[in-house]
């Protein structure tokens, strides 16, 4: 019956599962994504902070548990979690990834009542393990909600706001309480212990990572904010529409009328700007804000300081400003004159990109934008005075605000933004032939612009990229849109299929060298903790005894080497390892005189024993054959001379007349000790900046003026927390330890690159600026 019960229930969870699957791949909003990725740093770093804590938290239980039993349970808890820690945290990762693409999905809410419906009726069909799991979370869930309670509702109803075909929910919000703790109770399935210790990790969880939250929830309530996404949470309220039976109208009575697609009217600052529901927005929001800001300077709009008619001067609408492109608008007043057509002004665009089209491209410089308006002026009819269209004004300067924040961008290598500057043209000829440029996040344009950034985040000079085979394919894509781009936006789509394939193939042999780079780092580490294992055990052992030279010179050079091999190879609970210090400690008993008659028969009878257990340890360790066969002849001799001497005296009651020349064993020095630098002793700012910086992250060291270095954490090593960096080639470029790394943060030497998707980037930027503006002006 049990059993019957049993598989109805898992049949029930598998019918859910494969609607889940069912559904349609969702495309999340850019500033989500990036809320993503900084949530994803901060919940690492609070993982292995519990992760740390755990042993000590199960060694405490051992060490008060009442029974052998209890005791062993804890030991092999410990040993299992530190087997699986990164199994565990990866596991939970994915889970977290994944939460906001089920979020974001079409009809995941109703996904999500389903399950709550099902939990319902199946509750008490779970075994009691199970049981106890589910009340484990939803007691986290509660304590957690309760706690932050304003945060988390905030949080909820903004990633609800930018979700386009679905509700987020408290439950399903992917950074929400239930979510967190549901998807660390599924991630310790890899783990084979009972529920007592399962329970124990989900309290520590709580305790290491639940109650610690504020932050996390407190900077993605930030970024949303800065990102003008329902400021105001309490004064804003959604309204859009959904498929199937409309909804209740959640509008106030004075809240102006919307636009289904693009949520608030731009004139109240809605979230257009933003991509809701996928990053993109209507090119009416674009010209309304430009319309705005026009307004407010007295009729002209120009980006970085040469606009017309009362522009914008330095203000740097695109992130730099100061650049000197000169994108004017039309001024209130200005002389009205025939418009520019718009095939008139594609055949312009295009005769200036031809023009404009190197054999190759200067990637030492950072190239000035285009002066649009002028260049196309001077390529039309110059016997008529003419003027472009308001619509195709405002593309062209929209374009150039993202532009000039894509060259300024800190973030992007000179060679890259030399690149990627060409494009300029291309893109305005684009955003005018295609106005849904702007509304669609996965538009092949603007993922070939965060494609070609992604690909080169690993460049620092030019000087480096002469026989570099990713730059001259990036180079080729580029020149391939300046040539082949005339009308038909197909180029893009071909281009990005080819750079991911060529980028994919690139990326497997970095991968693979990295990875050995991260095996070799991690072997010399090892090998460095043994060492000093070694070293502090012979010291303890043998430091002080006086040994005849040979002895002690054997045990320093040659059998410190076989106990190191023992301890990497084996590990310190292996029976190699405490064979290998067994016979060290053989070895200096033997080589004491003895005052006991069995004392002296116990060492004739261990000789041959030893000096067969030293020749296989030298044997292993690749000692040459004549040098084992002079070592062990002067250690048999040495000991039947010493046996002799020892009965002499306990039969005669007097030492004879032979003499052993002996030194007192000095301390050896196998390796030099680890500066393990704990991040408590750093000053704090620099401790949390040094926690950012994770396996991936790539960051830029401006040491030497002369050579700007990029590179990627690759590994952080134990012992002595050394982080290993390599470059894009997976090749190691450096090596830093903690204070280190806090000297070149403090010196303001290394920054952190941000890995976002640059397009993305460029339009929260310059939409944001103009929205601030607007507000300024209102």
């Amino acid at each position: 019956m049990e059993q019957t019960i049993r598989a109805a229930f898992v049949s029930q969870v598998k019918v859910v599962e494969l609607n889940v699957q069912g559904k349609k791949a969702a495309s999340l909003p850019p500033i989500v994504h990036t809320i993503r990725q900084q949530g994803k740093k901060q919940l690492n770093d609070l993982l292995q902070n519990l992760f740390n804590n755990t042993d000590d938290a199960l060694f405490e239980l051992a060490d008060r548990s009442q029974s052998d039993q209890q005791q062993e349970m804890y030991f092999d808890s410990m040993r299992l979690i530190r087997l699986h820690r990164k199994e565990i945290a990866s596991n939970f990762m994915r889970s977290f990834y994944q939460g906001f693409e089920d979020a974001y999905a079409p009809n995941a809410s109703d996904d999500i009542e389903e399950e709550e419906e099902l939990d319902a009726d199946s509750f008490s069909l779970l075994e009691q393990d199970e049981l106890e799991m589910t009340v484990a979370v939803s007691g986290i869930v509660s304590k957690v909600t309760s706690q932050y309670s304003l945060a988390v509702m905030q949080l909820t109803k903004r990633l609800d706001f930018l979700a386009k075909h679905s509700t987020v929910t408290e439950r399903s919000n992917p950074i929400g309480p239930h979510a967190l703790s549901t998807s660390f109770a599924d991630a310790l399935a890899v783990l084979e212990v009972g529920i007592k210790i399962r329970i124990i990790l989900m309290k520590l969880f709580e305790r290491f990572v639940m109650e610690r939250l504020g932050p996390v929830f407190e900077s993605a309530n930030r970024a949303l904010i800065d990102a003008d996404v329902l400021p105001d949470v309490s004064s804003r309220l959604k309204g859009r529409h959904r498929n199937g039976p409309s909804a209740p109208s959640t509008r106030s009575a004075t809240a102006p009328d919307l636009n289904p697609a693009q949520g608030l009217s731009p004139s109240q600052g809605g979230p257009a700007a933003l991509g809701t529901g996928g990053g993109g927005f209507g090119f009416n929001t674009v010209q309304s804000l430009l319309a705005g800001v026009r307004d407010a300077q007295g009729g002209g709009l120009g980006v970085g300081g040469s606009g017309g008619g009362g522009g914008l001067g330095g203000t740097g609408l695109g992130g730099g400003g100061g650049a000197g492109t000169g994108l004017g608008g039309i001024g209130e007043g200005s002389i009205v004159l025939p418009t520019i057509e718009s095939n008139e002004l594609i055949h312009a665009l295009s005769r200036i990109q031809r023009e404009a089209t190197p054999e190759r491209i200067d990637i030492n410089v950072v190239p000035e934008l285009s002066d649009v308006r002028s260049l196309v002026l001077s390529h039309v009819d110059p016997e008529s005075a003419k003027a472009l269209g308001q619509a195709d004004d405002d593309t062209v300067n929209f374009v150039g605000m993202l532009f000039d924040y894509i060259l300024n961008d800190r973030n992007l290598a000179i060679p890259m933004k030399a690149l990627i500057g060409r494009l300029q043209i291309p893109i305005i000829k684009l955003a005018i032939l295609d106005k849904g440029f702007f509304e669609k996040p996965g538009h092949p344009a603007r993922a070939l612009l965060n494609e070609l950034s992604s690909a080169g985040i690993g460049w620092s000079s030019a000087q480096e990229l002469k026989r570099d085979a990713l730059y001259d394919k990036i180079e080729s894509v580029v020149l391939r849109v300046l040539n082949e781009f005339a009308e038909n936006p197909d180029v893009f789509a071909e281009l990005l299929k080819e750079l991911r394939e060529f980028v994919t193939k690139d990326s497997r042999r970095s991968v693979m060298v990295e990875q050995r780079v991260k095996e070799s780092e991690a072997g010399k580490a090892k090998t460095h903790g043994a060492k000093l294992q070694v070293q502090a055990l012979i010291n303890q052992k043998a430091c002080g005894l006086r040994l005849p030279a040979e002895a002690g010179k054997f045990i320093s050079d040659t059998w410190s080497r076989v106990m190191t091999l023992q301890n990497v190879k084996h590990g310190e609970q292996s029976g190699e390892w405490s064979d290998s210090v067994a016979i060290l400690d053989d070895l200096l008993w033997a080589l004491q005189p003895f005052s006991e008659l069995d004392e002296v028969q116990k060492r004739d009878a261990m000789m041959d024993g030893l000096t067969t257990d030293i020749a296989a340890g030298m044997a292993e360790v690749g000692c040459p054959e004549d040098e084992s066969d002079v070592f062990l002849h002067w250690l048999e001799s040495h000991l039947q001379a010493l046996s002799a001497n020892d009965r002499a005296y306990l039969e005669e009651d007097e030492r004879p007349a032979t003499a052993f020349e002996e030194t007192v064993v000095e301390e050896i020095v196998l390796a030099a000790p680890s500066l393990d630098v704990e991040l408590e002793s750093i000053e704090p700012e620099f401790a949390e900046r040094i926690k950012a910086i994770t396996e991936g992250t790539w960051i830029e060291i401006t040491s030497d003026p002369e050579r700007v270095v990029r590179c990627k954490l690759a590994t952080i090593t134990q012992p002595g927390n050394n982080y290993i960096f390599v470059n894009r080639r997976g090749m190691k470029v450096l090596q830093k330890n903690r204070m280190e790394l806090a000297c070149l943060l403090k010196d303001k030497e290394l920054k952190l690159i941000d890995e976002s998707q640059v397009f993305d980037r460029a339009l929260q930027s310059v939409i944001g600026n103009l929205r601030q503006m607007q507000r300024q002006r209102s």
